[in-house]
């Protein structure tokens, strides 16, 4: 750990039973059961963020569940590539479910920066390629801070 983060960081003690400390450690390998430890809690309170709204709760909750039917019957979609498209089909299904009313026409929020990055003429195509690729960057960064593999 660098002396930088080590002074920001307060040492605390935690009775864990046998399996589970063994489990921790086991799992924290190199980086250390400390470590795994931090990343487990991060992603716990992570994954208690709510969504914006209760349509993309829903929706990820159907995400959610569909990937894990796939799972049991074909195995990791990450990992298989007839998973992945099982998993792909149920998703577009999902999003037709889902899906608004009406033609789509940009009608940017007025206190967003849309305009600004993105303009009268762009295409879906490149709107989405900017937003997507800023989220790839973003998990890249956090992925190599936390001393994760990269996809």
């Amino acid at each position: 750990m660098k002396q930088e983060n080590a002074e920001k960081m307060i040492q605390s003690a935690v009775r864990l039973p046998q399996g589970l400390h063994d489990r921790l450690k086991k799992a924290g390998g190199e980086r250390g059961m400390g470590e795994e430890i931090r990343r487990r809690l991060e992603a716990s309170f992570n994954a208690e963020k709510v969504p914006a709204d209760q349509s993309t709760a829903e929706l990820l909750d159907a995400i959610s569940a569909v990937s894990a039917e796939t799972t049991s019957y074909y195995g990791r979609w990450s990992e298989n590539a007839f998973a992945f498209e099982v998993l792909k089909a149920c998703v577009n299904m999902l999003w037709s479910y889902y899906q608004p009313k009406g033609e789509p026409a940009a009608n940017p929020n007025p206190d967003s920066a849309a305009d600004l990055l993105f303009g009268p003429d762009h295409s879906l195509k490149d709107i989405s390629r900017t937003i997507v690729s800023g989220w790839i960057s973003d998990r890249a960064k956090r992925a190599f801070a936390h001393g994760e593999k990269r996809r």
